[in-house]
């Protein structure tokens, strides 16, 4: 199998790279590349979407360190201190 090289811009021949797909209309996607030397976009073939897609994996699927369920209360702010958040709170016309 071999892997074929990246298409060059049709602008100015700069390495295309994969951006993000795009929803085409009628149950179609299509890939959309951005050249890495002049940032033009290409739009490359429409091609019909799956029904369901592929699972997520990754980071994303993991529960964070530090993260707790919402019925527990807010996640704790290290940034915010309590007397930070009264002054804030002050500030708003919160309190």
């Amino acid at each position: 199998m071999s892997i074929r090289p990246p298409r060059p811009c049709p602008a100015c021949g700069g390495a295309l790279r994969f951006s993000h797909t795009e929803y085409a209309g009628h149950g179609e996607t299509v890939a959309v590349l951005v050249c890495r030397q002049c940032g033009g976009v290409e739009r490359g073939r429409a091609r019909a979407e799956d029904a369901s897609p592929p699972p997520r994996g990754g980071a994303g699927d993991r529960q964070r360190p530090g993260r707790r369920p919402l019925d527990e209360g807010p996640v704790d702010n290290p940034v915010i201190d309590e007397e930070a958040a009264r002054r804030l709170r002050e500030q708003l016309g919160l309190e």
